[in-house]
């Protein structure tokens, strides 16, 4: 059974959530507070988290920022602050998701389901692509700089995954959204900027100058040189 653990502290949206996802079939386990979940995290293995920030004791910049370089799952941003530039902060530390307050219940669903459809990818074709000293086995699933195995986080496999199968040709922002995120996204090029940076950092030679995840222009997104 999938586990998601919600770290909220408001108790009524708390207990509405876990009310919603356990009539949907999901085991649930709760925290009202910072410090709460970020000891359920170090104790407990989880499918998916949903993270308010504005928590107390230990607020959910500082879990998120406390997730970077370990193996986690993956992380759905609930909360009241709207902003463009905390879901873009979020999504630099580590979210894979972000959900603006007050939302509903089908959406909740709706995004939990994309992000587990992404941590459950079936194996590719069996297909080896390299570029710039990666190499990317679809088949397997894994990554490999300069023969060293990557650590990715399912988004940022899938993103990946979804520009080397189509290896030289520009795919458009629309088409990588709905792809890698699902067919209810198509206009959070938020989403593509930050995860391709976070790509970067992990895959290129020099960052500032990619050769592998490159940006063409206002059109999209390429995986290695034009075909």
């Amino acid at each position: 059974m999938t586990r998601i653990l919600i770290v909220e502290d408001d108790p009524a949206l708390r207990g509405s959530i876990r009310s919603t996802l356990e009539h949907s079939g999901y085991e649930v386990r709760t925290a009202g507070d910072g410090a709460a979940g970020a000891r359920e995290l170090q104790a407990e293995t989880y499918d998916v988290v949903l993270l308010d920030i504005g928590l107390p004791f230990i607020d959910g910049w500082r879990i998120l920022g406390s997730l970077e370089g370990r193996r986690v799952p993956p992380v759905i941003v609930i909360s009241a602050r709207g902003d463009e530039r905390d879901k873009v902060r979020a999504l630099d530390l580590g979210a894979d998701d972000y959900l603006a307050k007050p939302f509903g219940a089908d959406e909740l669903l709706a995004r939990i389901r994309a992000v587990l459809r992404r941590t459950q990818t079936a194996p590719g074709p069996n297909v080896v692509i390299k570029a710039g000293g990666v190499t990317i086995d679809l088949a397997g699933g894994v990554v490999l700089r300069d023969g060293s195995e990557l650590r990715l986080s399912p988004t940022e496999y899938g993103l990946l995954a979804a520009l080397a199968r189509h290896s030289g040709q520009v795919i458009d922002h629309r088409t990588l959204l709905r792809e890698v995120w699902g067919p209810s996204y198509g206009d959070e090029r938020n989403y593509l900027r930050t995860f391709a940076q976070r790509l970067r950092m992990k895959l290129e030679q020099d960052p500032k100058n990619p050769k592998i995840i490159v940006t063409v222009g206002s059109r999209g997104y390429r995986f290695g040189p034009p075909a």
